[in-house]
């Protein structure tokens, strides 16, 4: 019996280019992820030979709802922008 770990945490593919060498893609990952399990749940998971990882955070923006007697307010989740240049595929 084997064991496969995969992770909970969530990567959303935002864009991609291939045409510029080495190819970027561009991820939102939860802040609390780190450039090296970037790079290894790419290259791990997705057999993708990673070249450099950049990162930066954002913040998540108050938004309020106007009700007829109320005005909710809440946040939305902070989130960490990455940009994966990727390596030659073999």
């Amino acid at each position: 019996m084997v064991r496969v770990w995969f992770p909970s945490m969530f990567m959303r593919l935002i864009s991609v280019n291939t045409a510029s060498k080495p190819g970027r893609a561009v991820l939102h990952v939860p802040p609390a992820m780190t450039k090296t399990e970037i790079k290894e749940y790419l290259t791990k998971i997705y057999n993708i030979p990673v070249l450099n990882v950049t990162t930066s955070n954002t913040l998540g923006k108050w938004k309020r709802l106007y009700g007829k007697r109320k005005i909710i307010s809440f946040k939305r989740r902070d989130i960490k922008k990455t940009t994966v240049e990727f390596g030659e595929m073999t």
